[in-house]
């Protein structure tokens, strides 16, 4: 098991300094100063705060700017407030011999609740039927396409914590769930799980696909022209992970000519969403704007994830969610 020592290049315990660059609920940093007397926090998510303190920090809870690492000389931990991880911030941090840990698992249940809310909602036609509620329209006919989760398949592309949680929900609707993961092992409530390089055979067998994958210079533009044309023909597509896993182009090529029957889609590859994509306009594409994880996000969750992390790293044991440089997760 790896070691995590509170005092290292000469910063002693009773000075440690933790540099707050992320939002906390309100009260909380006050929480942290009297349960760690002996710590000083610091809300820096004023850049000038956090530039003039960065040198001095020992821990910062939440992502400083990388660009000023080269302040950052005492610097042993970053515990991110998101189960993301940027991977410009992987190499350096290696480099550096910091250690990196995120919300992994805290995520799943919310952000897979979300993707099946999208399947739901696509599958049954409620958009169509949200449009003629607009217009006062009666129009049975929707009922026409509409499909059940039931007895369907679904593929997972990413079988993580999400992924993971999306197939105990997808499980429990009566679907048939296949899986794509970079390493080959058994899964909880997959049936069928398969290596990157058999993507294209679930995707022909998939009426949903929904996508849980990390960002990674690996999973970048993963799917494509080549991985949209497997698609079994009307088959609904979801993305709950980070835009550039999917070519966009690609996508909107899909979806216009049907092949992609609908898409609901949380992540884009540029954030905000343009005003003038066709995303926007389709009739057939659901867009959120990337809250699918709020729910966590607003909540004490992740700073309790940080205390208990506090805690083991002051008693020098692991930490939750710990980062493989190496990988980006």
């Amino acid at each position: 098991m790896a070691k995590y020592f509170p005092i290292m290049r000469g910063v002693e315990v009773g000075k440690s300094l933790v540099l707050v660059v992320h939002w906390l609920p309100d009260g909380e940093l006050g929480r942290w100063a009297k349960e760690f007397p002996h710590i000083e926090f610091v809300d820096a998510r004023e850049p000038e705060v956090c530039n003039r303190r960065l040198g001095e920090a020992l821990i910062t809870y939440g992502l400083p700017d990388v660009q000023r690492w080269e302040d950052a000389a005492n610097l042993r931990w970053i515990q991110l407030a998101s189960a993301g991880v940027p991977w410009a911030l992987c190499r350096p941090a290696k480099e550096g011999n910091i250690q990196v840990t995120n919300l992994a698992g805290l995520y799943g249940p919310t952000i897979a609740e979300h993707a099946l809310g999208m399947m739901l909602f696509l599958g049954r036609n409620l958009h169509v039927a949200h449009r003629n509620q607009r217009e006062g329209r009666w129009d049975r006919a929707v009922m026409g396409t509409m499909r059940d989760l039931h007895g369907k398949t679904l593929a997972i592309i990413g079988l993580g914590n999400i992924g993971q949680n999306i197939a105990r929900l997808a499980h429990a609707f009566g679907m048939r769930v296949l899986g794509c993961r970079r390493r080959l092992q058994p899964t909880p409530l997959v049936d069928q799980v398969c290596s990157p390089g058999e993507i294209r055979g679930i995707l022909g067998e998939a009426d949903y696909v929904a996508v849980a994958a990390p960002l990674v210079p690996q999973t970048e533009g993963m799917l494509g022209p080549t991985e949209f044309e497997a698609f079994k023909p009307g088959a609904v597509f979801i993305n709950v992970s980070r835009g550039p896993v999917v070519q966009e182009p690609a996508l909107l090529a899909a979806l216009q000519s049907g092949q992609v029957a609908a898409a609901g889609l949380d992540v884009f590859t540029v954030e905000p969403l343009p005003a003038e994509h066709p995303f926007w306009t389709m009739p057939n594409v659901l867009v959120s704007p990337h809250y699918s994880g709020e729910t966590v996000n607003n909540s004490r969750l992740p700073a309790q994830r940080f205390l208990r992390n506090l805690h083991a790293w002051l008693a020098n044991r692991e930490l939750e969610g710990i980062v493989d440089l190496d990988h980006g997760y």
